[in-house]
């Protein structure tokens, strides 16, 4: 079976000096982001310094406003002819409706997610809000953090240093069809974290990647660009059109699995995780009916190795899997294929073959096979299924 590359983008943000321009270059950063004018942040430019760096890198540069008019912002990338446009704030769907008819660059909009222990987002609403954005032409999205202040009278729109709930941002990147960059409180120690579990077209930081607030680190920056080619993810995506089809591919598979191998099937109700985990069963040899196990959590079966298919819908925590001594199946010497595995992410190991299941049609199912680590990428490889 054919697998895809998927390279995750960076763009490093905040730039304040020409070092720290070319740091971000050569390294080998996608995009190379310069505040302009924005009054709250202490890595803001003026027209004269961005114009500066500009001129001495060769990646493509995006430049940050924040609260300006059509004509404010036609102005400055006039003068800088940047590659992208990125509004921090004040870019409504109209606005950005305008910007895209008037300028040659691309056009960014940005949403804002709660940080961490501020509550939870509006998913909706944002889903909306995105949709609003690629309607109107926008080219690409970023997803930010904003920190409200303790009393409650002002936030703080990126560069916060903090993360949002990463769960939701992987529901907000496949809201849209046109390229989410995921930014807030990203660093070299959390990337490859981020990447896998919400799967942007990017990352996006600054405070990550610095000694102090505008004075880049190259250690840091070296070892996020390596984090970020080492997290890239490798796929082979096939859509099934019957339930008999999704079975029939999971038994290959589960005639080709090795001992103490795991499998994270990933989806919505209705997605078909357990028909695949029986078609796992039919490849094992197991004689019983595998039903799924909702309410013990755990069933196990005798096959050719012993196979441990394990639901964690009702689970409120990795915490509660822990306790269960969940060790024993994922580092035993059988096939451990869990169910909504997205709840317990955390704890899944560093090697594993990642199921995303999604409803495409009233019988139709797409399926991305996600290998991390080499015995898991061979075995994708060699699989050969033709749908009958």
């Amino acid at each position: 079976m054919e697998l895809k590359e998927k390279q995750y983008k960076v763009k490093i943000c905040g730039t304040a000096s020409i070092r720290d321009a070319l740091m971000a270059d050569k390294e080998g950063a996608d995009y190379l982001g310069v505040l302009v004018d924005v009054p709250y942040s202490r890595r803001t430019n003026t027209i004269k310094q961005a114009a500066e760096i500009v001129q001495v890198v060769n990646i493509p540069v995006v430049t940050l406003l924040s609260d300006k008019s059509e004509e404010e912002i036609q102005d400055i990338v006039n003068k800088l002819h940047p590659f992208a446009v990125h509004i921090l704030r004040g870019g409504l769907p109209q606005m950005i409706s305008n910007l895209k008819n008037k300028l040659t660059c691309q056009v960014w909009p940005t949403v804002y997610l709660p940080a961490k222990g501020q509550g939870k987002a509006d998913i909706n609403t944002v889903k909306r809000s995105m949709r609003e954005f690629e309607k109107v032409g926008a080219d690409l999205i970023v997803i930010d953090t904003v920190v409200i202040a303790k009393d409650g009278s002002k936030g703080s729109f990126g560069g916060t240093g903090k993360t949002a709930d990463w769960d939701a941002g992987k529901e907000l990147v496949k809201a849209v069809n046109i390229p989410v960059f995921l930014a807030g409180g990203i660093n070299p120690d959390n990337v490859k974290d981020a990447v896998r579990k919400v799967d942007p077209y990017g990352v996006d930081l600054a405070s990550g990647v610095e000694k102090t607030k505008c004075n880049r680190d190259p250690e840091k920056v070296k070892r996020l660009m390596q984090e970020v080619r080492k997290a890239s993810k490798l796929s082979a995506d096939l859509v099934t059109h019957k339930p008999e089809s999704t079975r029939q591919l999971a038994a290959e598979i589960g005639r080709l699995i090795f001992p103490g191998s795991l499998i994270a099937l990933c989806g919505n109700l209705g997605s078909g995780k357990t028909v695949f985990a029986q078609g796992l069963a039919q490849g094992l040899d197991v004689d019983a009916i595998v039903t799924s196990p909702t309410f013990v959590i755990i069933n196990e079966y005798e096959g050719r190795i012993p196979f441990y298919h394990i639901d964690t819908y009702r689970l409120d925590s990795s915490d509660e899997m822990m306790e269960l001594g969940y060790e024993e199946y994922f580092y035993g010497g059988g096939l451990t294929a869990i169910e909504w595995a997205q709840k317990i992410e955390d704890l899944l190991p560093e090697e594993y073959l990642k199921v995303e299941l999604k409803v495409v049609g009233e019988s139709d199912r797409e399926i991305s096979l996600i290998p991390y680590g080499s015995k898991y990428v061979e075995l994708v490889k060699s699989i050969e299924y033709i749908e009958s």
